[in-house]
């Protein structure tokens, strides 16, 4: 049973995780970013797998454009942009230390209750 509470934790963990990473990176691109068209926020997904204990995973698929925005300068063939929006690692690194405080910290008793009842009720 405790390694069941544990997988569904990680995966409650994770998956609450890849939804507010999607939530505050989409925010920070409608204020900093003009849409042509919608894809680069509709392309985002969060995917969850959690496995025996704690092992689980987080995959967070965007489009390749997503990981350039990053770039403090970008050529445009010879005319040089320089911008530093901070839009991926930024919500990804932060995001990646939260997902691992809570994991370390937020597996209290209370929670393993509530869980079990809820692994029990099904």
């Amino acid at each position: 049973m405790a390694s069941l509470v544990e997988q569904r934790f990680v995966e409650e963990i994770l998956t609450s995780e890849g939804a507010r990473l999607l939530k505050n990176q989409g925010a920070a691109f409608a204020a900093r970013l003009h849409f042509h068209s919608r894809s680069i926020l509709e392309r985002r997904r969060a995917e969850v797998s959690a496995a025996a204990g704690y092992s689980g995973k987080l995959a967070i698929t965007h489009t390749a454009y997503q990981r350039f925005l990053d770039l403090k300068a970008m050529k445009y063939g010879s005319k040089v942009v320089r911008r530093n929006r901070k839009l991926h690692n930024r919500f990804i690194w932060g995001h990646f230390n939260s997902v691992a405080a809570r994991l370390a910290n937020d597996l209290t008793p209370d929670v393993v209750a509530r869980i079990r009842t809820e692994l029990e009720n099904k």
